[in-house]
């Protein structure tokens, strides 16, 4: 098997080129994952008046899921979205209690879809600058985790690190998993401003270079939210016991 797999989960995306088993000079990775989508969330929830709300963590997630959209083109998307406001505007029924809307602040909604793509629009800086958002680069041993290199960039300087006979074929299977690329597809009405995770990635490429993205070819798996959970549990089933934690490798078990 040769392909990229681009895991993000809550805490960090890391982008792993793979070609019968992984390529660990390839490893790329992002100090960003659903915790900066909630975390942009709970900002956008408090400029729209809901203060009280934004303190509540499973009142952010359940917003974010339901009103976050992918843009196509950011800056072209809040354009349209502040044009025509009730066309985007979002409306969320937490319980029969609680109800959050979103009109003229329907803009925001694809702030909470951008921050994993791409974090370095100014819209972003400015929240970082005010204190309210914190996207950083980040070590751990010898690997460091990137702030605001956009998806792209980690894709290209990955595939740039594997070697050149195997780049093309790396490049015809990028595979999108973790539930940060689980949203929901974007109501037919927004699909001139709105895409899905696999669109995104390939429209990002092709503003890098057009003739690459014509090569590369995105599919989400089918269960992204669980995916590496599965495959940690049928590693866990093939793994004898004997197998011992290897610090090069960074497999097998390790014992305490």
């Amino acid at each position: 098997v040769t392909c990229i797999v681009i895991e993000a989960g809550h805490g960090n995306t890391q982008v792993v080129p793979i070609s019968y088993g992984p390529i660990r000079d390839g490893i790329v990775a992002l100090n960003r994952g659903g915790a900066e989508a909630n975390a942009i969330t709970r900002e956008i929830l408090k400029d729209a008046g809901y203060s009280d709300l934004a303190k509540d963590d499973y009142v952010v997630e359940v917003v974010k899921r339901e009103v976050g959209l992918i843009p196509r083109d950011l800056d072209e998307a809040i354009k349209k979205a502040k044009e025509e406001p009730s066309k985007f505007a979002a409306s969320v029924k937490v319980n029969p209690l609680v109800t959050i809307e979103l009109k003229e602040y329907s803009w925001m909604r694809f702030l909470i879809g951008e921050i994993l793509f791409n974090p370095t629009h100014e819209i972003f800086r400015s929240y970082t600058q005010q204190g309210r958002l914190s996207i950083e680069d980040v070590t751990v041993g010898d690997m460091v985790f990137h702030g605001e290199m956009s998806l792209s960039d980690a894709i290209i300087n990955s595939v740039r690190r594997t070697p050149v006979e195997i780049q093309d074929k790396v490049l015809e299977n990028v595979i999108l998993s973790g539930g940060s690329f689980n949203w929901k597809t974007p109501p037919e009405g927004l699909r001139d401003v709105a895409v899905t995770s696999p669109e995104k990635v390939k429209i990002m490429i092709s503003k890098i270079s057009p003739e690459l993205a014509e090569r590369v070819n995105v599919r989400l798996v089918n269960d992204p939210q669980f995916s590496v959970w599965k495959g940690a549990i049928v590693y866990g089933y093939a793994l004898p016991l004997s197998v011992k934690w290897n610090e090069r490798t960074k497999e097998g078990w390790y014992f305490l």
